[in-house]
């Protein structure tokens, strides 16, 4: 398959399902599989396993792909990683009901040998773009209640001793986004921290608007994410710990998904993240609603909660 047309199936196929489940997980997660992947007739080990590499795939070999070609410059060591890594993750998915996924990370795989610098990160882009989406879904749909079993003593309890104080350096500016959950009917504005990291602002603000897949997260504490767009390797200077970050602040995660977040209340991470800007004082209040619905949406019901992000 040539260049032109390798990138043009593959956005098209990310457009296609960006509002809609892909049929090979739907049907992986409801047993449907020809195949039957499992072990005495379960299912759900393939189920866990998929999605846990779908998630590796995109978050720890693809994107670092990216990284590297982009650091590197080198189209022969970004073709002999790929290579490399891709093949056996991409074999696996397809048996576990992922056939497209497979079919076009192998044309990705031959059509890189006939490209240049600027082509083969032009469909390295499209490709982990496309990855990410099926992984929204996968995330997405993915039984996380069956953790009922596993909760902390107390319930909530273990939330106030891991809490840390509060620390906020950052200073409002006039650049404002719009966030709006639908069908929620919610919506807040953001200001970003063009000052702190003008290069992923600038990503941001250059892709927008967009419409992605609302999730909550299932490790972090209070806070949502959404796997946008993006495909965002700039410089993240200004960073800081997630657990000691107030409600209403907007971070970016590019090695984990491209994910954009919304802080709603106490997260327990002591990792260090990407800044991107906070939601406004007067809107902040709002923000626990969003996060309640989305958290039922995730863990529960499975409704999708959709978020546009736009300029003010």
């Amino acid at each position: 398959m040539s260049y032109p047309n390798l990138l043009e199936e593959l956005q098209h196929e990310t457009r296609r399902i960006a509002r809609e489940e892909p049929e090979g997980y739907r049907k992986l997660r409801t047993g449907q599989l020809d195949n039957r992947p499992g072990c005495e007739g379960v299912y759900y080990g393939a189920l866990d396993i998929a999605h846990g590499m779908l998630r590796d795939f995109a978050m720890y070999t693809v994107y670092p792909t990216l990284a590297l070609h982009r650091e590197q410059n080198n189209v022969a060591m970004s073709r002999a990683v790929a290579n490399q890594m891709f093949p056996t993750v991409l074999n696996y998915l397809g048996y576990s009901g992922f056939p497209e996924l497979k079919r076009l990370g192998h044309r990705f795989l031959e059509t890189s040998g006939d490209c240049d610098l600027e082509q083969f990160d032009h469909i390295l882009v499209a490709f982990l773009r496309y990855v990410n989406t099926l992984y929204a879904w996968a995330y997405h749909w993915f039984p996380w209640n069956v953790g009922d079993a596993m909760r902390y003593p107390g319930g909530d309890g273990h939330k106030e001793p891991l809490a840390a104080e509060i620390i906020d350096t950052l200073e409002p500016t006039d650049t404002l986004i719009r966030l709006r959950w639908e069908p929620l009917g919610i919506e807040v504005r953001a200001f970003l921290c063009v000052d702190r990291n003008p290069e992923l602002c600038r990503d941001l603000l250059d892709a927008l608007p967009f419409t992605c897949l609302q999730s909550h997260p299932m490790v972090s504490g209070e806070s949502i994410f959404a796997w946008t767009p993006l495909t965002s390797t700039a410089a993240t200077p200004f960073k800081e710990e997630i657990r000691t970050a107030p409600v209403g602040r907007l971070r970016f995660s590019q090695r984990t998904g491209q994910k954009l977040t919304v802080q709603y209340g106490v997260t327990s991470e002591d990792i260090m993240a990407p800044v991107l800007g906070s939601v406004l004082q007067s809107d902040r209040h709002l923000l626990r609603a969003v996060g309640s619905a989305v958290w039922t949406s995730t863990y529960e019901t499975k409704e999708a909660i959709w978020l546009t992000v736009e300029r003010c």
